[in-house]
C-alpha cells in the first residue's frame, strides 16, 4: 500500500483524484474494477471509475462534502484481470477558508 498524499478541499468543493497505474500493471494485465473507502464518515465518494486504455490506466474517485477541520482517510482498491488486488490511500482534510 502506498500512501499518494495529502489535499485540501473545501466543504462545498467537488473534486476528482485520479491514481496512475500504468507502471503497475503488466502489458498482459489490464484493471477490472476498484472500490474506494473513506473513514470517519462524512466525506462522499460520488463515483469511483477506471480506466484502462494503452497509456492511460488510472482509477479516478469523484469526492464531494465534508465536514471542515475533519482529516479523511480515503482507500481505493483496484482489481486487475490476472487476480491482482492493488491498494493505495491518501488524505483530504477538509477546511473552511
Amino acid at each position: 500500500m502506498s500512501v499518494l498524499g495529502n489535499f485540501t478541499k473545501q466543504p462545498a468543493e467537488v473534486e476528482t483524484y485520479s491514481i496512475i497505474y500504468e507502471d503497475d500493471l503488466t502489458a498482459n494485465d489490464n484493471l477490472t474494477g476498484a472500490t474506494t473507502v473513506i473513514a470517519p464518515a462524512g466525506l462522499v465518494e460520488d463515483f469511483t471509475t477506471f480506466i484502462d486504455t494503452p497509456g492511460d490506466r488510472r482509477v479516478r474517485v469523484k469526492l464531494s462534502g465534508g465536514t471542515a477541520g475533519v482529516r479523511y482517510k480515503v482507500t481505493v482498491t483496484p482489481t486487475t484481470a490476472d487476480g491482482r488486488v492493488l491498494q493505495d490511500e491518501f488524505y483530504v482534510r477538509v477546511k473552511d477558508y
